[in-house]
């Protein structure tokens, strides 16, 4: 068994896993998290899978591959579900997420098609789940307030609307103003690329909800993602970090971010935010969603601000300023920022020392 693992190609959603504990394979109705081991039958839209350590490893039909089986909702590729039973399935995601797909992108391939094999299971038969793989669980949480850990909110329009590029060019910016920064991905599905280029971009801490157990937050409520943030929160302050970025995934209408802003609690856990779009009525109606909900929007970025016609209509639109990625690098950009996240008295006070 442990010789079939090692030759197996292992995913990026496995890097809390400890594989040393798997002893059989076995059959049964797959639960969200739980880890198997499938075959590639036939190579399609994706066609590498990230392993552990970032790289995407080429796909061959053949292969065997160890995934975890987790919902996916993705406007721009697939919508899946976890599969009632192993067998023919789907790759939906790179970083190594097996579903049962429901509906596609029209612009993208269908879905790698693959076979979960089997349940990977303890010695005593029960499968491997990645809630056992949880380090933030081991956290005492404990309420943090705003003041003593100011959180910004990374909210997009839509998929790939530029809202990691937004949240890494604000790490970085406020990292090199001296600030420590952990940076957060709330909501979404479990994927490498945004973890790493979190890390790139300087923050002094990056966790996501697979640190916290899940390989995918769709079908979440409010509740269960505002005690993830809290637990990020607890992270946070125990790492000395400063200020806390807040990325969620997909859009401002994709349902677990509407019930977000909707939440009360979850508005009280977030100082201000950041909206990217990829264009000028995207990033109205974002930033009037977000503002709408009671949180402050210190201004817009993302795809936007590659079109200086798109930023001109959504700065008059808006009356917000359009930051681009070099702005975060300018003083008076951090000075607004960190204002309004520390408070302005406090933060000229804290600066002029």
């Amino acid at each position: 068994m442990q010789k079939r693992i090692v030759q197996a190609k292992r995913s990026y959603i496995t890097r809390n896993v400890d594989l040393s504990v798997a002893a059989t394979l076995e059959q049964g109705k797959p639960r969200s998290g739980d880890l198997i081991l499938a075959r590639v039958d036939r190579v399609r839209h994706h066609t590498r899978l990230e392993n552990t350590f970032g790289r995407r490893e080429h796909l061959y039909p053949g292969d065997e591959i160890i995934v975890a089986v987790a919902d996916r909702y993705a406007t721009g590729q697939f919508h899946a579900q976890v599969p009632d039973q192993l067998g023919a399935c789907h790759l939906v995601a790179a970083g190594g997420i097996a579903a049962e797909v429901i509906q596609r992108n029209a612009g993208v391939k269908g879905a790698t098609e693959i076979t979960a094999i089997g349940l990977l299971c303890d010695s005593t038969g029960n499968p491997l789940n990645l809630s056992q793989f949880a380090p933030l669980d081991k956290l005492e949480v404990t309420p943090v307030t705003l003041q003593q850990l100011p959180t910004l909110l990374v909210m997009g329009s839509d998929m790939n609307s530029g809202k990691t590029t937004l949240a890494c060019a604000a790490a970085n910016g406020l990292r090199q103003a001296g600030y420590r920064i952990s940076v957060t991905k709330l909501t979404g599905t479990g994927a490498g690329p945004d973890y790493w280029r979190m890390l790139d971009a300087g923050a002094d801490r990056v966790v996501d909800f697979l640190d916290a157990g899940y390989p995918s937050t769709v079908g979440m409520k409010p509740a269960q993602l505002i005690s993830i943030l809290q637990q990020f929160k607890t992270d946070a302050l125990q790492q000395g970090a400063d200020i806390l970025i807040v990325e969620v995934a997909d859009g401002v209408l994709q349902p677990e971010n509407r019930a977000l802003l909707e939440s009360t609690r979850f508005i009280s856990e977030i100082s201000a935010a950041l909206v990217a779009a990829d264009g000028a009525i995207a990033a109205t109606m974002t930033a009037q969603t977000v503002l709408h909900a009671g949180i402050r929007v210190l201004g817009i970025g993302g795809l936007i601000s590659r079109s200086p016609l798109s930023c001109d209509e959504a700065r008059v639109s808006l009356g917000l300023p359009i930051l681009e990625l070099k702005d975060f690098h300018q003083n008076n950009t951090r000075d607004y920022i960190l204002g309004c996240l520390f408070g302005a008295d406090k933060y000229v006070a804290t600066h002029s020392c």
